[in-house]
């Protein structure tokens, strides 16, 4: 997940610096297997460790309700084999972190529109320092594809997007984070394994407590790993007997890549690619969960973008289309659906997929977006969620993610009212849902 927060790497470690360094290196070692570490600089842990003290601007009674949180964690962390030691030196001192609350409510997955997230995803600069490291790196990474089977662009990619190359991997106490989305709120089921995880990584591993540095949704490393995928998938990338995903790129790549390989990568396939769709098309048959082998999506008019015919066979695909009937149409295969397995975000996986097309410098989506299309505002988001659902179309819980489930909500709207059953939610639409609401409302009161 791409989170705030500049990590502690951003003071010795550039792309840009470390690509002229590294070029006598590479010389070097150019029939090794592995490269070495970068050269891990000594940094003082921080005089004031983030959360360290409980702010004075939490609410009544989140003080009692944290620390019952910690005594009943404390009671089935010791169940599990973690020693009171070890638990009492993760927790020491940590508190509610407020500005979590903020940053799970405004995740750029969910709140940017698609073509703003990716014209910072896969910027020019981010692309060019990509193919840096790609040069850098070239031998752990050909290491790794050839082990894994996933492509050392996507493993890039991935390192790319999730903190910018190592530049921000996040400063918060990895365990006052995790609690913070534990003890309450709406993230409570995925935080509280998470916890007790990070608590065995602790023990496991013998890191010190302040190098634990995360994300403030609880990810952490050069290609932020949650806790429990540490512990199913981190691997010892460099040879050098210890775990750090922190600094060592060739660590956290392998662990990445063996995620991906694990969650069904399919070697030398691709992710998918962007084409046309005829007039008339079915927009309803647009769903990343309907997949029709290419020949029955060409028997459907659908066209590579140089109009030719799709290439003949059985392969399973799904048409994405990002930004609704109005923007563009990608066709992808199930290696786009595993990159899920990193973030559950369509825009994410997106991302992820053309930043590492474009370090192959294959060419950029050609479709037009519909910048005109003005963003919802969580408020928005909220009420779209709520008024589909008063209408009679289920989106889940009301939680401002307009996610697979909204989608298909709006969807199921849009084709009962002889819309383009795209599932792109905009502002017009929602316009049509409060008229809509607005006379349920008052057609109930009336009676």
């Amino acid at each position: 997940m791409l989170e705030t927060g500049m990590s502690r790497l951003a003071r010795f470690w550039s792309p840009l610096r470390r690509l002229a360094a590294l070029s006598g290196l590479l010389v070097a070692v150019a029939c090794a297997t592995v490269l070495p570490k970068p050269p891990t600089a000594v940094i003082a842990p921080p005089s004031s460790p983030v959360a360290a003290s409980i702010p004075p601007s939490l609410p009544a009674g989140e003080k009692e309700k944290f620390a019952a949180f910690l005594a009943e964690a404390r009671i089935k962390a010791l169940a599990q084999g973690i020693t009171a030691e070890n638990f009492d030196r993760a927790t020491a001192g940590i508190a509610p972190i407020p500005a979590i609350a903020q940053m799970n409510a405004n995740q750029p997955e969910f709140a940017k529109p698609i073509w703003s997230y990716l014209d910072s995803a896969v910027s020019a600069p981010r692309i060019a320092a990509g193919k840096q490291m790609l040069a850098a790196y070239a031998p752990v990474l050909a290491d790794i594809e050839a082990k894994s089977g996933v492509p050392k662009e996507i493993l890039v990619a991935i390192w790319g997007m999730e903190t910018d190359y190592g530049h921000v991997t996040g400063n918060f106490n990895l365990f006052a984070a995790l609690a913070t989305l534990a003890y309450d709120g709406p993230r409570q089921d995925y935080a509280r394994p998470e916890f007790f995880a990070a608590l065995q990584i602790l023990q496991d591993q013998h890191y010190a407590v302040r190098d634990m540095t995360a994300s403030w949704a609880g990810a952490f490393g050069l290609t932020q790993f949650t806790p429990t995928n540490f512990l199913r998938y981190a691997v010892d990338g460099d040879g050098d007997g210890k775990i750090d995903l922190w600094h060592s790129p060739a660590d956290a790549l392998a662990s990445s890549a063996r995620l991906l390989a694990d969650a069904g990568w399919q070697p030398g396939q691709s992710w998918g690619y962007e084409v046309e769709l005829p007039k008339g098309f079915a927009y309803e048959t647009a769903d990343l969960d309907l997949q029709k082998s290419l020949s029955e999506w060409s028997a459907c008019g659908v066209k590579t973008m140089s109009g030719a015919a799709l290439p003949a066979g059985d392969a399973m695909a799904a048409i994405y289309l990002p930004a609704g009937a109005r923007g563009p149409a990608l066709l992808v295969f199930s290696n786009f659906n595993v990159l899920f397995k990193y973030n559950n975000a369509a825009s994410y996986a997106l991302g992820v997929a053309m930043l590492g097309d474009r370090m192959r410098d294959r060419p950029a989506i050609a479709g037009a977006w519909p910048r005109d299309e003005r963003p919802l505002s969580r408020s928005e988001r909220l009420q779209f969620q709520s008024d589909l659902t008063v209408l009679g179309f289920d989106s889940g819980s009301a939680d401002g993610v307009l996610g697979r489930k909204t989608r298909g909500a709006l969807r199921a709207y849009q084709q009962a009212h002889s819309y383009a059953a795209d599932g792109f939610p905009t502002a017009a639409l929602l316009a049509l849902l409060e008229i809509e609401v607005a006379k349920k409302n008052a057609s109930a009161s009336a009676k």
